[in-house]
């Protein structure tokens, strides 16, 4: 019977053994839930820094963009110089169209608006009718 009883507890203790060290290592002490918030805790802490930096990085790219746009637009505001040259020659085509007027003393102010508003053409077409008043008379 000694057999039996000896037999039984080594059976029990190789059967019981290693339940005793699956509970000592079991995650469901308190010291192991405190680890695994703190980890959780860290890892919210870590993404809330990623998520700031791509928000710089998003701020910085934007500020980039505007200095881009803001060099860029700033050739536009000036005006071309071939539209300046285009306003200097009107100019002094309805500068030129006065005089001729003022010193036949003969048209009238039309002219001067044509050749302000057309230009050479405008200009054109007034020495046209300009050389044609000359031969009838």
């Amino acid at each position: 019977m000694k057999r039996y009883v000896l037999m039984s507890a080594l059976l029990l203790s190789i059967f019981a053994c290693p339940a005793a060290l699956c509970q000592e290592f079991e995650p469901e002490g308190v010291e192991f839930q405190m680890e695994l918030r703190e980890r959780e805790m860290e890892l919210q802490q870590r993404e809330a820094k990623m998520d700031l930096e791509r928000e710089m990085q998003k701020l910085e790219l934007e500020e980039r963009r505007l200095k881009l746009d803001h060099a860029r637009g700033e050739h536009k505001d000036k005006p071309h110089p071939f539209l300046l040259l285009c306003l200097i020659v009107h100019i002094l085509v309805a500068v030129w169209v006065y005089t001729d007027i003022r010193q036949l003393n003969r048209g009238s102010g039309i002219w001067i608006v044509l050749a302000l508003l057309t230009g050479l053409l405008g200009a054109l077409v007034y020495a046209v009718v300009r050389l044609a008043d000359g031969r009838q008379k």
